[in-house]
């Protein structure tokens, strides 16, 4: 946070005004406060929001800080900011849709020539030798799980993991893959090549990432297990079905293909030396059904059970009755909707309290 701490010092003049876009328990809304912002609208769509309502009330900071329990896309401010803020940077710079977030809240929220607070982040990626990542991977072939459960590797082996690397167990050279600038249109699909080199003699188990993120001009953060001066956060794990063997010198081609508006990734790594090659893609992870694989332009847009019980119960959330006499309403004009008496008040009772946020 002491990074975050300086370049809000540094960005925010007095007077400002602030958003802070998925701001959770609002650490940044009060480094932008105390660094002499007039005004801070924290968002964010998680019950964190009542927690940043709370801390910000007991600093004697309410009257200035605004909450919006809202997804940001669809928040809306009562006027332009001097400056955008957001920390969503995960631990590969793009897996929390920090690219998307800003560049919308840039074209609806931010007034012209304001600043945006990350403005840049390159993307890092090197080899790994782990035998902790290699466990991980295999997870679903350890003895101790049942032999059914073996096909399940698939999906383990195509999984980006949040991991903790130490210094010694990257086996490569690193490289910058991509650099993005925050401030700007950034493409849904990013693609990036970059030719490493092996340490040592051994098997790469798969690649790590990592990122550098530029605050503002002259303060930077990353959570590289190359530098000492990293900060607390884990590193991304893209693992190998199978382990990559390299010698000593062995030059690796690695290509990865980044969805981020989806979180979609796929990763390869050829040794050029050898022509051994390994690839990857968290789309084999993931479980589909035979709607999910039909086209959007093909797929005939239909309700489904769930959506159709909620419509009922919204149809009752007129304004002029209570989450009990809904409940009654509900059970007395539907009573099937549900399996049984207590599930049909729990999801009339979730549906309401859903609805009227």
């Amino acid at each position: 946070m002491e990074h975050y701490r300086r370049a809000i010092a540094q960005a925010v003049k007095p007077g400002d005004s602030v958003v802070d876009l998925g701001c959770g328990f609002a650490p940044l809304g009060l480094m932008a406060l105390r660094a002499g912002a007039g005004q801070v609208w924290g968002i964010d769509s998680t019950d964190a929001i009542a927690i940043a309502r709370e801390t910000v009330d007991r600093a004697g900071l309410g009257d200035r800080y605004h909450c919006l329990r809202e997804n940001s896309f669809r928040a809306q401010l009562p006027e332009r900011v001097d400056v955008l803020l957001c920390d969503h940077v995960g631990y590969f710079g793009i897996d929390y849709g920090i690219g998307p977030m800003l560049a919308d809240a840039r074209t609806r929220m931010l007034k012209p020539g304001g600043t945006i607070l990350p403005g840049a982040v390159a993307l890092h990626v090197a080899g790994v030798q782990s035998a902790a990542c290699r466990s991980v991977t295999d997870e679903w072939t350890a003895p101790s799980i049942p032999a059914d459960f073996g096909w399940l590797k698939e999906y383990s082996a195509n999984t980006k993991r949040a991991v903790t690397l130490a210094s010694g167990e990257i086996a490569t050279t690193p490289d910058q893959l991509l650099t993005l600038d925050l401030t700007d249109d950034i493409a849904d699909n990013l693609q990036g090549e970059v030719e490493l080199v092996a340490a040592a003699g051994g098997q790469l188990d798969g690649l790590a990432g990592w990122f550098e993120c530029t605050l503002v001009p002259g303060i930077s953060m990353t959570n590289s297990p190359l530098d000492s001066r990293r900060i607390d956060r884990n590193q991304a794990f893209f693992p190998f079905a199978a382990s990559l063997p390299v010698a000593a010198g062995d030059r690796i081609r690695v290509a990865m293909n980044l969805r981020h508006d989806s979180n979609i990734y796929s990763w390869s790594a050829r040794n050029l030396r050898s022509g051994e090659r390994r690839r990857q893609s968290t789309v084999r992870a993931a479980i589909l059904s035979p709607d999910d694989l039909t086209a959007p332009d093909q797929r005939l847009a239909a309700l489904g059970p769930r959506a159709r019980a909620g419509r009922i119960v919204a149809d009752y959330a007129d304004g002029t009755r209570t989450f009990r006499e809904v409940e009654d309403a509900v059970r007395r004009d539907h009573p099937g909707l549900m399996p049984s008496e207590a599930e049909l008040r729990r999801f009339v009772r979730a549906e309401l309290t859903r609805l009227s946020r």
